[in-house]
This record gives C-alpha cells, structure tokens and sequence, in this order.
C-alpha cells in the first residue's frame, strides 16, 4: 500500500524545520529490527513518499499484536484497510519485505483518549492493533517481540525508535534510532527524551531497554506518544513525550488479548 496518509503530525515537524539547538544529539538511521515498523493503509500502495506512524510487536498470548500511539490507532480505525510492515524495506515489493505484510484486524484504544491532546489524557496516547497472520505465521512468531513493561519511575536509558515521514527529512524511508536518558515531563505521567531528527512519522515508536538481538526480545517502556501527541508545543523534531504505562495500559492490552468488543471496553473517568 503506498503514500500512507501521515496521521502523527504533532509528533515533531514535518519537515527540516529548525536546527536543534547545539550539544543535542542526533538519531542515527539504520536496518531498523525485525518487530519495529510502519503502517500504511486506504489503497496506498507500498513504496510511496510517506510512511505513517510506526510500531511494534509486542508479546501476549495471541502472537498477534502491535503497541502504537492512540492518535495513530484512530487513524487506523478510519481507514478501510491497513497493513503493517515490519523492519519496512522501501522500494521493495510486499513480498520482499523482510518479514512480509500484514493485514490490520482491530485496532484497542482508550475511550477517554482525546486526540493530540494537551490535557491529562494524554497519559493514555498507546494503542494496540491485532494482525491477521500472513503466509509465514503470525507476527510474533515471524518478528520476535517486545515484552510490555511497567518500569518505576521516570529516569531510564532507553532505545527510541521511528520511521520519519516526507522523503524531505528521510529519503531512503529507514528506522532512526536513538540511544537517550529519559526524564520526567512534569504534571503528566509521561516521559521526556531529548534527540533531534524525530519528525511525523515516528509516534507510536518503541522506547526499548534491554534488547537481545539474539533472541529478539527487549522491553518496550513506552511509545512515542502523550502531550500534544508527542511533541512540544513547538513541535520541534529534538524533544520527544512517551506515556508511562501503569494500569491502565495493562487494562487496555487485557482487552486486545482478550479481543474484547468497543462495547465491552469501558473505563471511568481518568484520574492519575
């Protein structure tokens, strides 16, 4: 599917835009990991100039699911059909993808969520989306997986990762990575990285600790994601927001392992 329609703009610019400032670290491109990728969908072929949004395998019982933003998942919902493409090779067919395509099923996402929001309901920006298993399996079984973990605290060294949108800031259409120590964004249960480079495309990208390339396995802390869908109020491409998952994001993949119906999945009102 191509020239995914870019559904994150908030998370960083959209273009070049502004420098960052100096002593600011720069993402590095790369091959990217088997269970990290992107979206496209609504007839979009593959190969197109724009990606839209990333995310990630994660584990659960099912193999079948993917940790992305909440802003990203109400994209998805609209759309007609979505598929998810891990460690995305441009320029390559669907079947000479690394691991293949796969198709969206359902898309989980807190029903107090409000779209690229500045309030405290940005703390529940995550989402799960389920595959249909393609020709070689499902996902996990395929990709490996990250393991959804409640960490303490706010203060983690962590892996950042995403697919930039726009050929203008991402011309080869790679994974970019960051290697960063994690802070508080204060009032909000949510983390803060500094690395420039992070434009649309990135949000619902994984936050990472202690990844084994071996095993294809890590922990997955956090989603680039939560005030004003990830982004500054600037929306500068160097600081970059993550919620931080508590019980709320344990009830919400409880309900995409449990493939519970929207009817079915009802929270009171959010209080941190």
């Amino acid at each position: 599917m191509a020239d995914a329609v870019p559904v994150d703009s908030a998370s960083g610019t959209s273009g070049a835009g502004a420098a960052a400032p100096g002593g600011i670290k720069k993402g590095d491109y790369f091959g990217g990991l088997p269970m990290v990728g992107t979206f496209f969908y609504d007839g979009r072929p593959l190969g197109g100039e724009v990606t839209s949004c990333t995310g990630s395998v994660v584990h659960s019982a099912t193999k079948d699911l993917v940790l992305t933003a909440g802003h990203c998942a109400n994209g998805l919902k609209r759309s007609t059909h979505s598929v998810f493409v891990p460690q995305y090779r441009h320029g390559a067919p669907a079947a000479g993808q690394p691991s293949g395509i796969f198709e969206v099923r359902r898309v989980f996402v807190d029903p107090r969520y409000e779209q690229n929001t500045t309030k405290p309901v940005s703390d529940l920006d995550f989402a799960f989306v389920r595959l249909a298993p393609n020709s070689r399996g499902r996902a996990e079984d395929v990709t490996g997986s990250l393991t959804l973990t409640r960490a303490a605290g706010y203060r983690h060294n962590a892996t950042v990762i995403g697919y930039p949108s726009g050929e203008d800031v991402n011309k080869k259409h790679q994974a970019l990575r960051c290697d960063v120590t994690t802070s508080r964004l204060t009032g909000f249960r949510q983390m803060r990285m500094t690395c420039a480079g992070f434009h649309g495309g990135v949000s619902g990208g994984p936050w990472i600790t202690d990844y084994n390339p071996a095993t294809r396995t890590g922990k997955v802390i956090g989603n680039t994601g939560g005030y004003n869908g990830g982004g500054n109020d600037q929306n500068v491409d160097w600081i970059t927001y993550s919620p931080v998952y508590a019980k709320d994001a344990q009830a919400l993949y409880a309900d995409a392992v449990a493939d519970r119906s929207d009817a079915d999945i009802k929270r009171p009102p959010y209080r941190r």
